[in-house]
């Protein structure tokens, strides 16, 4: 008796008695114990993927671990239709093959034609796609599947992958529905968006990580923010308000998975996985999402250096000064959100975050920042593109608040510290000036509040050399390799870069205050 069916015999064993009996016949009705002598899951994270509950699982990590296999045996031996998905058709190749050698002992027949496809008994069917063209994941709009798989789901857009699973429904009785991402370890930065969506066990940011185990199932709920998506983690299944809504959370778990439990391969394959270039080899070997995360050559911050900035901020460096500058990203509707950042001393402190679609004139935005604004802190808004220049009608000419404007296209005319080469606009100075306070030697000892999102943005910018000059690329070139807009990034360099003139301003008052009052006229009651 294999392990695998041992495990099954054992969950069974222990259902009250009327459970086990409408289980062992309902498993024995659909043929379900037949299939252990074609295949069954080997024994660790291969067997525990089988049978997680999950509404949605990432299996995987390490090569070798047997993620094909599962996709394979799910399909196959535990879902009725099934939608199988891998960035390109042509890379589907070797799971079908393995798929069509189980099928033949099972004697079911093959997947065959273009795009592939099997139909079998009582309306049986698995289907193959890819999502690498645009669009191409509307093709699967309204197609019911019980079983949604992405094999190598790090290669895939998030968004792609989380339209496909809208159709994730089966009207069939009793059918287990599931979505599995069977991946190895994002790869230059590209399929990092799994690291948010699993980061109880991936991100060591987050604060359950090291505390949860592999295989547990916890609750959380997708949010659309327009560019972005994020996760917004629960306590468990029961509805729950976000954002003004009701909202339906699922489950969701991560199992590891390594060559060492994968019985099929030995240390020969290790020894392939040797010849890998780092960081891929490092990230191959042992399945860590965040060993093949390296810095790009060309990368404006280091990744380092905003982790240090973190470690500053929690060890509370300037955390009771006033605030200076508060800083505004501005969105006005659209997918974009508008960002207030906050400047104390040295300090980043949280940022405010809203929807563009919630602050969609001027007065909405000025209104918030009013709100917002401690200890008269200087107020700058980005008013590249004109976008800002609601929010400025509003503070400067109908409240008569002073308001400085951030134009990132604008004419520079400074030099970077070190080099001396000139910037090609306010954007390369601003960024590369945080670039020069963020250095270890720099003992500016900015402080940075922890998230993700702003360590992902700050790190996502690169530079060249353009007619002589720094450039760092445009806001749409990082939405477009990033998934969404660095607003938050650009109000971090909008506050730094006028925190100069803040203080000068504090100083000025503080002098115009401290004066001497005029004498008074000595003939002023004649």
């Amino acid at each position: 008796m294999t392990a695998a069916l041992d495990t099954l015999i054992g969950r069974i064993d222990n259902l009250a008695a009327p459970d086990r009996v409408a289980l062992q016949k309902q498993l024995d009705e659909a043929g379900v114990l037949d299939q252990f002598s074609v295949w069954h899951p080997q024994t660790g994270p291969q067997t525990e993927g089988y049978f997680s509950e999950a509404d949605l699982t990432l299996y995987g990590g390490a090569a070798g671990g047997g993620k094909t296999d599962l996709i394979a045996g799910l399909a196959l031996f535990a879902h009725h239709k099934v939608a199988i998905f891998r960035q390109s058709l042509k890379s589907l190749k070797g799971l079908i093959e393995r798929m069509n050698s189980l099928m033949r002992l099972a004697g079911l027949g093959k997947i065959s034609g273009n795009p592939p496809k099997w139909v079998g008994p009582d309306e049986r069917m698995i289907e193959f796609g890819h999502l690498s063209l645009p669009g191409s994941e509307e093709d699967w709009q309204g197609r019911d599947h019980d079983l949604k798989a992405f094999d190598e789901g790090a290669q895939m857009d998030p968004r792609k992958i989380i339209f496909v699973l809208g159709w994730l429904r089966s009207t069939r009785q009793g059918q287990r529905c599931r979505g599995l991402i069977a991946t190895n370890p994002p790869l230059g930065g590209q399929g990092d968006f799994l690291i948010e969506w699993f980061a109880p066990w991936l991100d060591p940011l987050h604060p359950q990580f090291g505390k949860v185990k592999p295989g547990e199932l916890l609750w959380a709920v997708f949010i659309d923010d327009g560019d972005t998506i994020r996760t917004v983690w629960v306590n468990g299944p029961d509805q729950v308000e976000i954002d003004g809504e009701m909202r339906t959370p699922k489950s969701r778990t991560f199992i590891p998975a390594k060559r060492q439990d994968n019985a099929y391969l030995d240390e020969s394959y290790d020894a392939q996985l040797d010849q890998m270039p780092e960081p891929m080899r490092t990230a191959l070997k042992t399945g860590d999402f965040q060993s093949a995360r390296q810095d790009h050559d060309w990368q404006v911050i280091p990744s380092s250096w905003v982790d240090l900035a973190f470690e500053r901020y929690d060890e509370g460096v300037d955390r009771d000064l006033p605030m200076d500058v508060l800083a505004v990203d501005v969105a006005q509707g659209g997918k974009d959100k508008t960002v207030l950042q906050p400047l104390h001393g040295r300090r980043l402190e949280q940022n405010i975050i809203r929807k563009g679609t919630d602050t969609r004139d001027g007065s909405d935005v000025g209104s918030l920042i009013v709100r917002e604004r401690r200890d008269n802190a200087l107020i700058v808004v980005d008013c590249t593109g004109g976008w800002g220049g609601d929010t400025v009608g509003f503070l400067q000419r109908e409240n008569n608040i002073p308001v400085e404007k951030c134009v990132f296209s604008s004419h520079s005319g400074e030099t970077a510290k070190d080099s001396r080469i000139p910037f090609y606009n306010l954007r390369a100075q601003l960024y590369w000036r945080l670039r020069e306070a963020l250095h270890p030697k720099s003992g500016l000892g900015l402080a940075i509040k922890r998230s993700a999102s702003v360590k992902a943005q700050l790190t996502a910018h690169r530079w060249k050399m353009k007619g002589g000059k720094i450039l760092i690329e445009s806001k749409d070139d990082i939405r477009e390799r990033l998934g969404n807009s660095p607003d938050e990034a650009d109000a971090i360099v909008e506050a730094l870069g006028w925190k100069e003139k803040a203080n000068f301003r504090r100083v000025a008052k503080t002098r115009a205050d401290g004066r001497m009052k005029p004498l008074d006229d000595p003939l002023g009651g004649f």
